[in-house]
């Protein structure tokens, strides 16, 4: 059966330059390095048979498959590893060239890690990397230089989020779901962190609590870029002045007149993080 045929059969599967991960996906290896992938979710008995005998049964689990089939609830066993900390790269790409080098792009997005336990698409444009040496801080900057290159490379639009650090494999399952929610937001930097992420969810999740919390003062459009300013700069006037090209003692003046009008002092940390809070949830709306 050629691949025309198994279209009209299957006019939902894709054609792809590697195979998708999925606890509903099924590929089938074409001529030229190519698969044809199907979502099975919507099949009826009669294709699901068809599929079952063009694919020999179920085919032996490779080693390839088992960690995205752990991450996405389709096993339950997770894969050996002797890695003491473990930590996801959540990556999604979208090729503006038609030859579409997945599998090179791949390559080259691990080359630029160390300690990588497992690479995968999980579909056409998203997937994960899975770390053993998980990224510092430090070095989290950089990548968005490095990306660049990339990107430039393969002519690609490329969006990280790197997750959270764990010691048990065991907790990557829900870790994988929920940095997924995350990563769902709109992409705004080429790099974002599960610290940067949380707030914007959390604020687009319980906005119609956030609503009752809320209050005039931080409807309005001059207290919102204040209290934003201080947060990214961690509270510091002086930065928080310079990115508002305000001198600083404007900038404290607004923020003594807010603490009299809220009862919140934006020079501490817990009433700032929670104004902000509250303006996300003004500004998500």
């Amino acid at each position: 059966m050629d691949l025309q045929q198994l279209q009209l059969i299957y006019p939902q599967a894709t054609v792809n330059s590697v195979p998708i991960n999925g606890p509903h996906m099924v590929c089938i290896a074409l001529a030229a390095g190519k698969y044809l992938c199907i979502d099975t979710t919507e099949l009826g008995r009669r294709e699901l048979s068809l599929l079952e005998l063009l694919t020999q049964s179920k085919t032996p689990q490779t080693a390839d498959d088992m960690w995205s089939n752990y991450l996405t609830g389709d096993s339950a066993v997770a894969p050996h590893t002797t890695a003491k900390q473990l930590q996801l790269l959540h990556f999604q790409v979208r090729f503006t060239d038609d030859s579409q080098h997945h599998v090179q792009w791949l390559d080259a997005l691990a080359d630029l890690f160390n300690g990588v336990i497992h690479r995968a698409f999980t579909t056409e444009n998203d997937g994960y990397l899975l770390l053993s040496e998980p990224i510092s801080p430090l070095t989290q900057p950089d990548l968005t230089g490095l990306l660049d290159l990339l990107d430039n490379d393969f002519y690609t639009n490329t969006h990280l989020l790197i997750g959270s650090w764990h010691t048990d494999a065991t907790t990557l399952p829900a870790t994988y779901t929920f940095e997924q929610k995350l990563f769902l937001q709109d992409h705004k930097q080429a790099v974002s962190t599960v610290s940067g992420c949380l707030l914007p969810y959390l604020a687009q999740a319980h906005r119609s609590e956030l609503d009752v919390l809320t209050n005039d003062l931080l409807m309005d459009p001059d207290n919102q870029q204040l209290i934003t300013a201080l947060y990214q700069t961690q509270g510091n006037v002086r930065q928080a002045a310079a990115h508002l090209f305000l001198h600083r003692n404007t900038l404290l003046y607004r923020i003594d007149k807010f603490e009299r009008c809220s009862g919140f002092n934006l020079k501490e940390m817990a009433d700032l993080v929670y104004c902000y809070l509250l303006t996300l949830g003004q500004t998500t709306n």
